[in-house]
């Protein structure tokens, strides 16, 4: 009967256990590369939840605004208007265009939103219409 033997044999007739050189580091570049893009998509994940996270309350602006304009009267027959505000620790750009429409009576509002004093990248954009008052 053959005994079984693990390991590799020495020059000298032994046996050897454990890993080579080469093994390790083969394991380890492997190890590197499996952790490289764990890591970069983690690093994705955490954009994504702060963009969406961005755009819900750059919205939430947009439709404050926009509830404001139709609780306070504010009508404007054209132009645009800025403003900023502050929500959720952070600091909106609010900027309404105000477009006629074929009613005298009536004016379309797109309001625009973007995080901070910069336009680099808008979070939200919403529009509605504003009647004239009849004072």
């Amino acid at each position: 009967m053959k005994r079984l033997r693990v390991g590799k044999m020495s020059l000298i007739g032994h046996f050897q256990r454990g890993f080579t050189l080469i093994e390790v580091l083969v394991a380890l570049a492997i190890a590197a590369v499996g952790l490289a893009a764990v890591s970069k998509s983690l690093y994705q994940n955490i954009e994504v939840a702060d963009r969406l996270s961005q755009k819900m309350i750059g919205t939430w602006v947009a439709s404050n605004y926009l509830n404001e304009l139709h609780v306070n009267r504010e009508y404007l027959s054209g132009g645009s208007t800025r403003d900023t505000a502050t929500m959720a620790n952070r600091k909106w750009r609010i900027e309404a265009e105000y477009t006629p429409t074929g009613d005298n009576q009536i004016v379309r509002v797109d309001v625009s939103v973007y995080e901070g004093a910069t336009r680099d990248r808008r979070a939200a954009k919403i529009f509605g219409f504003l009647s004239q008052p009849k004072n």
